[in-house]
């Protein structure tokens, strides 16, 4: 196995953490493959025990893996894919109980009896998504007759991210490929009826 793919396996095993390597151990089967990997999640794990007593537990971890005999290390493989599996849930679930509860005190706040709470996230969405179209409008439009360069990308979202949460949507970097898509057509658009705008000007 290569270094690099053995470092990168031995900071996601470190990621993971010993019990839960070994608790992912207990998901495969008891055939003779599945026992294979038992005991291989169960020697990393003990591996990851003793390397998190170190100054640089992913560096001694990575030099306990060199060890292990080549059958172990194509075991190995399967283990840490298991693992990569299991920390994406756990983020997943992070990320949802995070989203719920942001929800929820929004629900909160615009359920309140107090007109001033009810009301003020509800306007600082809208005043968001106000300043964040006049934004990237204006600016677009300004590019489109070589007035500078447009909107930027993360200014707009920093703009309107108000809005989004308010709306549901977790995570800004979550969305930034479909904003660029976004950004992209738009800035397509007013480049194209640029010229479009300059030769009615000159006509007139």
């Amino acid at each position: 196995m290569d270094p690099l793919t053995l470092t990168a396996i031995a900071s996601t095993l470190i990621k993971t953490g010993p019990d839960l390597i070994r608790g992912i151990g207990s998901f495969f089967d008891n055939d003779d493959s599945g026992k294979a990997k038992k005991d291989i999640a169960n020697k990393v794990a003990n591996l990851v025990d003793i390397a998190a007593g170190k100054p640089s537990p992913e560096q001694a971890l990575n030099q306990a893996l060199t060890l292990l005999s080549p059958q172990d290390l194509l075991q190995l493989k399967s283990v840490a894919a298991e693992c990569e599996v299991q920390l994406a849930r756990i983020e997943a679930k992070r990320d949802t109980s995070l989203h719920l509860q942001t929800q929820q005190t929004i629900q909160n706040g615009d359920n309140s009896t107090n007109l001033y709470v009810s009301k003020t996230r509800p306007y600082m969405a809208r005043l968001s998504g106000y300043i964040a179209g006049t934004y990237v409008l204006g600016l677009e439009a300004a590019a489109a007759f070589d007035k500078g360069s447009g909107a930027s990308l993360d200014m707009a979202l920093l703009l309107i991210s108000p809005l989004l949460a308010y709306m549901g949507l977790r995570e800004i970097g979550k969305w930034r490929e479909g904003a660029s898509t976004v950004a992209g057509v738009a800035s397509s658009i007013t480049t194209g009826l640029g010229p479009l705008f300059k030769r009615g000007s000159a006509g007139a």
